[in-house]
């Protein structure tokens, strides 16, 4: 498969587009999304239940447990994930869809497979660079995880010093985090959207992300620049909303607040993945007929 080298504009070109598909049609797009974060808090709830029913957790323990929700993770949210680039997909073209058609490739056994499979690719990436991590910072990134996962829910963590040399790795963790989640989306969009196998759509994925690196950092870089301006002002003005109706109710803030905070939730989540989507299509995605017949094939 031919990878395409992309402008710097492209990225903000996808963006624009995941904004124009959601104000075209919030319902489906809020509703798909909904749906698919009720299935992906599924191993956050069982990473809490674990950190609070389960203490004292020794070291050993924890990373079993962190190893395990990893999986699961990977196993449950993948093909959901799919069947929301599929939703997309469709409704992109203009083709009937619903918001529980992100439940479809549960139908599908080869899908949800290739989906599976792709998922399961990456997490043993994951666990490999985490492992190259955690042997160039003497330990630090395993102290890390047994920290997080043996802190009852609550309580502050005591992390572990950070290492010398902290910059670096900063930078390094910036790019290798950057190519990892851009691969990471790029293929279960293919793997979803076309019949490549999982191996060729963990190429595919990686080819794109590697060869267009610095889009994607600079990229990524602006909208964290952005995106902390933006909660900047939002969190002034939420915290005066707040302190008018705490003066009311403590209750009344909550009841007023908690929505709010819900509905920019779920806004990030469904431009996020909406700049996905049309981020696979600006790399490796054919046009529609021909999408579709290796769909239908």
């Amino acid at each position: 498969m031919t990878v395409k080298s992309i402008p710097f504009r492209a990225p903000f070109s996808w963006l624009a587009a995941s904004l124009e598909a959601l104000r075209r049609d919030n319902g489906l797009i809020f509703g798909a999304t909904v749906l698919l974060l009720l299935v992906a808090l599924v191993p956050a709830l069982l990473n809490v239940a674990s950190r609070k029913f389960m203490q004292p957790m020794s070291s050993g323990t924890a990373l079993a447990i962190l190893a395990f929700l990893m999986l699961v993770s990977s196993v449950l949210v993948s093909p959901i994930i799919g069947g929301y680039f599929r939703v997309l997909h469709a409704h992109d073209h203009g083709r009937p869809v619903r918001a529980t058609d992100v439940f479809a490739l549960l139908r599908e056994p080869a899908a949800a497979g290739r989906l599976i499979t792709t998922a399961l690719i990456f997490l043993a990436i994951k666990v490999a660079l985490l492992i190259a991590v955690n042997f160039a910072t003497g330990g630090y990134v395993i102290d890390f995880f047994k920290v997080v996962m043996s802190t009852p829910p609550g309580h502050h963590p005591a992390f572990p010093p950070v290492p010398s040399g902290y910059l670096l790795w900063l930078v390094a963790i910036v790019v290798l985090g950057s190519t990892f989640t851009t691969a990471y989306m790029l293929a279960i969009a293919q793997a979803a959207l076309s019949t490549r196998t999982p191996v060729d759509a963990v190429g595919d994925g990686f080819a794109v992300a590697l060869r267009n690196l610095a889009v994607f950092v600079v990229f990524y870089l602006a909208m964290c620049l952005a995106g902390f301006v933006f909660l900047l002002v939002f969190a002034l003005l939420v915290g005066l909303i707040a302190l008018l109706f705490g003066l009311i109710s403590p209750m009344l803030a909550i009841v007023v607040m908690a929505p709010i905070y819900l509905a920019l939730g779920l806004l990030f989540y469904a431009v996020m993945f909406g700049f996905n989507y049309y981020a696979w299509r600006g790399t490796l995605g054919d046009d529609a007929a021909a999408v579709e017949q290796q769909l239908t094939a």
